[in-house]
């Protein structure tokens, strides 16, 4: 027959047990904090995916806004091609009295410029010139604001993207 086990023995055996238990249930709470980390970083990494893809469109599109800036300013440089300012000589508003306006240069910049007719009006007079010119220059001055607000928007951008 059985004898049964001395009491130290079976002690030790609880404790080893209690101690085997609490060790499982640390390791499982272990496992769910990574398991929950991993999913923060998934998540994050997606995040950053998409921001990254944003930022993809937003410099094409200042690529294009860029152009187009380039093509306003080349259009209305003194001289350019498709010049506006041609209506107006070089020297000032005043020093061509009847100038007539540059044939076409009324449709280079639609919704930007009111037709020249309006401008210079029948005669041609000094004051229409000038009002003109000053359109002109007013369009030249927003279009170098524009250009520094795109590169001070490609500056932010690329800090973005230097960002951890």
């Amino acid at each position: 027959s059985r004898s049964p086990l001395p009491v130290p023995f079976l002690q030790r055996s609880a404790r080893e047990h209690r101690d085997g238990e609490r060790a499982l249930q640390e390791a499982r709470s272990v496992r769910a904090e990574q398991r929950d980390r991993l999913q923060a970083l998934q998540e994050q990494l997606e995040q950053l995916r998409q921001q990254e893809q944003r930022l993809h469109q937003e410099r094409l599109s200042l690529a294009r806004q860029r152009e187009q800036l380039q093509q306003l300013r080349d259009e209305l440089s003194p001289g350019g091609p498709g010049t506006l300012l041609g209506t107006v000589p070089a020297n000032g508003p005043g020093s061509a009295l009847a100038a007539p306006a540059a044939p076409g240069a009324q449709g280079l910049l639609p919704g930007f410029l009111p037709p020249l007719g309006m401008l210079l009006g029948d005669s041609g007079d000094r004051l229409a010139s000038a009002a003109l010119y000053g359109h002109l220059l007013l369009l030249k001055h927003r279009a170098q604001m524009d250009h520094d607000f795109l590169e001070n928007e490609r500056i932010f951008l690329e800090s973005l993207k230097k960002r951890p």
